[in-house]
């Protein structure tokens, strides 16, 4: 299988368990409507945000976050969907890790990733993960890192493409501050860098938020935009993928390869 329809989902977060899981339930639906077969929420989306929403040293309501993913995986059965959720997980430590569950389209837990790079301000309430993840839905490659991870440290990205991932999910949480603007184009950049530096696709699910610093992106192997979000407005973006296309033509150095990916032919 060559082709999926993936979507990523740029809803509001709170710190409301129930009200987070709400959303979600609402948005695979819609995105059910539109055939999506993989749906990417954004960061923290289940339990809400530590620094951005939730105090740093907040308790990580872990028996409502299990439930709240056992709902998901029957909308994942009855849908015949699959979901990659933001939420947190305890790691017997005081700080939870920022996590990120994929499901299959049985509900099963098909991997969980921990966020490994954390910014100063998300380690004071977070604990590091290792590495990026690698996994295989419908039989095809992909991987997953989280927010900053993907942002300011290609080497992860990369190693994914390097072990045949042909789609990168980027679950992410970013709102503006004052003194934040100049982050916006950067951020979009990279974003772009990280999917046209490894031909594969790139799709990345933030938050909605009146003060978005980061729209949503669906991103070819060519580094080329898609689809992209609107600042500010909940949306959910989908588009079909054709994983052929996902050539990783600067890993393997192939002659052939990299002149299709460079228009030289």
């Amino acid at each position: 299988m060559s082709k999926i329809k993936v979507g990523a989902a740029q809803i509001p977060q709170t710190t409301d368990v129930a009200v987070n899981t709400a959303k979600v339930l609402e948005t695979m639906e819609k995105a059910a409507r539109e055939g999506v077969d993989l749906l990417c929420f954004p960061e923290t989306h289940l339990s809400g945000y530590r620094v951005g929403l939730l105090a740093s040293e907040a308790a990580c309501p872990a028996p409502a976050l299990e439930a709240a993913l056992e709902e998901i995986a029957g909308h994942c059965r009855r849908l015949n969907m699959g979901a990659i959720v933001g939420t947190e997980t305890p790691n017997g430590s005081a700080k939870p890790f920022n996590s990120a569950v994929i499901l299959d389209r049985e509900g099963k837990t098909v991997a969980v990733h921990h966020k490994s790079r954390l910014t100063p301000k998300d380690a004071e309430g977070y604990s590091p993960g290792t590495g990026p993840t690698l996994f295989y839905f419908d039989g095809i490659c992909m991987g997953i890192v989280i927010c900053f991870e993907g942002f300011r440290f290609p080497e992860n990205v990369r190693e994914l493409a390097k072990a045949g991932a042909t789609i990168v999910f980027h679950p992410q949480f970013n709102h503006l501050y004052s003194d934040m603007a100049w982050k916006r184009p950067i951020q979009e950049a990279l974003l772009m860098a990280r999917a046209g530096e490894n031909t594969i696709y790139f799709v990345s699910a933030n938050m909605c938020h009146a003060n978005n610093n980061c729209r949503s992106f669906i991103i070819g192997p060519d580094g080329l935009v898609i689809q992209a979000s609107e600042l500010g407005r909940e949306m959910l973006l989908a588009a079909e993928l054709d994983t052929d296309r996902a050539t990783h033509a600067f890993l393997k150095q192939d002659r052939v390869t990299m002149m299709k990916a460079l228009a030289e032919m």
